[in-house]
């Protein structure tokens, strides 16, 4: 059994190489999760601490999605490529869950939907979109907008524009602008727009998740926190109605809050109910 620390890499059918970290016991020997994070994260402290809390029961993989710390990009973005991703981190893992947050969720599912087996089950922690609203998935600024300043050369004001789409108040951003993360934050702003592009594709395109939800068979578990946005309660809910196989739950806290413990039960909870021993 192993707990890898520094960064191990995969490479993409597109020839992108991945960086990913590893907790727990070595792949092959225990139940695998693969964690999906969402817009401007990659490998948060919080999802070290829920892997540490698995221990060595669970062999836990966080990785950068593409565009992201220690991970490299191939033009021209597509989600199908982001797919290709997580087809390759399973290659790493064997069939792995997937806990997906925020707008990884919506990444998750449609990897679930595929790849099929090799997705054993899906954690949807804090979904962003209310899947019933007859809304579209993505505010245009969240890709275009971006995507044009980005061009422009002006992560900065790409970065400024998605905390606006999001609803952060104008007078927090010098603060977040002075903060030691701010320049991360710009070193990944081109990937607000593949976010935005995620949720796009819940509803848009030739293979839209709206009409795949009958194909998302695994076992699934939609999850807020008791603090969460009433939004993101809203959005909680109408995924879980629509997965075949989701449960619902509200754990304590909500976001980097919840306690690792908490959360590490979910996926537990989920693993069990794949039948994974």
């Amino acid at each position: 059994m192993t707990t890898l620390t520094a960064d191990a890499y995969t490479t993409s059918s597109d020839g992108t190489r991945i960086a990913y970290d590893l907790t727990g016991p070595t792949p092959g020997l225990a139940p695998a999760v693969v964690v999906v994070d969402g817009v401007l994260a990659h490998r948060l402290p919080v999802t070290h601490a829920v892997a540490t809390e698995l221990g060595q029961e669970v062999t836990t993989l966080r990785y950068d999605r593409r565009g992201r710390g220690a991970s490299g990009d191939t033009a021209p973005y597509s989600v199908d490529r982001e797919v290709d991703d997580i087809a390759a981190l399973l290659d790493v893992t064997g069939p792995a869950a997937l806990v997906g947050i925020s707008t990884g969720g919506f990444l998750a599912l449609r990897a679930a939907a595929d790849l099929g087996p090799g997705v054993t089950a899906v954690l949807c922690w804090e979904p962003t979109y209310d899947v019933a609203s007859g809304e579209a998935p993505a505010d245009p600024r969240m890709i275009a907008g971006v995507e044009a300043c980005v061009a422009a050369g002006d992560p900065g004001s790409a970065v400024e524009l998605f905390l606006d789409v999001v609803g952060m108040p104008c007078g927090l951003v010098p603060r977040m602008r002075a903060s030691a993360s701010w320049a991360d934050l710009e070193a990944i702003a081109p990937t607000i727009a593949y976010d935005g592009r995620v949720l796009a594709a819940v509803a848009l395109g030739r293979r839209a998740l709206m009409c795949r939800w009958d194909q998302i068979v695994q076992p699934a578990l939609v999850a807020d926190g008791t603090a969460s946005a009433a939004t993101v309660r809203t959005a909680a809910d109408s995924l879980a109605a629509v997965l075949p196989a989701a449960r619902r739950t509200t754990l304590p806290g909500h976001g980097a809050d919840v306690p690792p413990a908490a959360m590490a039960d979910a996926v537990a909870g989920l693993l069990r109910r794949a039948g994974v021993p």
